[in-house]
């Protein structure tokens, strides 16, 4: 915690204790050179060393004690605004419940901080009701000029609070923080103008948000796994940004595989014909995550079953792995020939790709995996398809039993 908010005052205390131990350093290695070089003279050598020595004690104990002093006085500090959290945790919920009034003027720091945590925790209308408290008694008005000046540390708190509470009203605030240089404020601002974009009921407002994020995030070239994250924190509002990183006039590589996967884990199916044409994307990566989107889909769009099977036989092995996954789509008998062909790729993690998707497709699958034991020309094919059955031993007995 000293780090954090006291790091001004450290930063002084430390360059004390360093001037104590710097200045009588620099007269003893002084006075040593001018005894070696036969210069005799100054101050008594005893006095010099007994001078270093004392104050790099008294630099010692100065840092110590402010260490430990800070220290005490911090965990004293966050005990008492804990227990006022706490106290205006149960005020608010009487204010909510009616029984108690709603307090007037400008609420102090730890009452803000108990209705975002309510925020968070509760559902509905009463969360509805929180959201209207915060901007009635200005705390969202604060955090958003608190969010763009000042310093990182206080900036950050400021961004990560809009986050929790998610008002609307502040994602312009956020979007601006998403071009901020440094980096740890552009990136705190994109998680949470995500999570405040979830919360846009308005479907213009949705997507005008969005776009305003898109142009951020691509400005800003945000890698891939924030991209990604971002896609996911906007919930019911990923439909509006992902239309929007897809369709922008040259998106970069990273956004669109995090777009796809995006698709992919939100299992968004309104998006299965817009993945089709990354299948056969110059970008390796971008190919991949389109697969990947197909197989998370459990659909394969008719125009896709090309580019799936081209996939099979790619260079790359990553891509034959993904698309061994996606093959298991496609029409049962093409499927069951092509998995069994792949039993025998040169990698062994297509091979076992391809032995768990023929696992689930059922009895077919596994007697496909018995047929490809007894009969596969390729004899690390039969080592798979005998080890994936003996992998599905317990799972028959279980089901026999049962």
């Amino acid at each position: 915690m000293w780090r954090r908010y006291g790091d001004v005052t450290f930063a002084v205390i430390f360059a004390v204790a360093i001037s104590l131990e710097a200045i009588p350093l620099s007269f003893l290695t002084w006075t040593l050179a001018a005894r070696l070089f036969g210069h005799p003279g100054g101050a008594r050598l005893g006095s010099i060393l007994l001078g270093a020595v004392g104050a790099a004690a008294a630099a010692l104990i100065l840092v110590t004690t402010y260490v430990l002093t800070y220290a005490h006085m911090s965990a004293r500090h966050e005990r008492t605004r804990a227990e006022e959290r706490q106290a205006w945790v149960g005020r608010w919920l009487d204010i909510l419940s009616g029984s108690e009034p709603e307090p007037a003027g400008t609420l102090d720091p730890e009452g803000v901080e108990a209705l975002l945590a309510l925020r968070e925790t509760l559902r509905g209308s009463e969360s509805t009701r929180i959201a209207e408290l915060l901007e009635r008694h200005g705390a969202i008005r604060r955090l958003e000029r608190s969010a763009g000046h000042g310093r990182p540390g206080g900036r950050l708190d400021a961004i990560v609070a809009l986050s929790n509470a998610r008002i609307p009203s502040a994602l312009l605030t956020l979007v601006n923080g998403v071009y901020d240089s440094n980096q740890l404020i552009s990136v705190a601002s994109a998680r949470a103008a995500a999570r405040t974009l979830a919360r846009v009921e308005d479907l213009f407002d949705r997507d005008r948000g969005a776009a305003a994020l898109a142009r951020a995030i691509e400005t800003q070239e945000l890698p891939y796994g924030i991209v990604e994250e971002v896609v996911v924190l906007s919930e019911h509002a990923a439909s509006s940004l992902i239309a929007v990183l897809l369709l922008d006039d040259r998106p970069r590589a990273p956004t669109v595989r995090a777009a796809i996967d995006g698709i992919g884990r939100l299992r968004l199916l309104s998006f299965a014909e817009e993945v089709v044409p990354f299948l056969g994307h110059a970008d390796d990566e971008v190919r991949a995550a389109a697969l990947r989107a197909v197989s998370r889909l459990g659909f394969l769009p008719e125009s896709s079953r090309g580019h799936v099977i081209s996939a099979l036989t790619d260079e790359v092995d990553f891509i034959r792995i993904h698309a061994t996954a996606a093959a298991s789509l496609l029409p049962r008998a093409h499927a069951l020939a092509l998995l069994s062909e792949r039993l025998g790729d040169r990698s062994w993690w297509v091979r076992r790709a391809a032995a768990d998707a023929l696992v689930r497709l059922g009895p077919a699958g596994l007697a496909q995996l018995g047929r490809a034991a007894r009969a596969h020309p390729d004899r690390f094919a039969r080592d798979m398809a005998e080890q994936a059955l003996r992998d599905q031993v317990p799972n028959l007995v279980r089901a026999v039993v049962g």
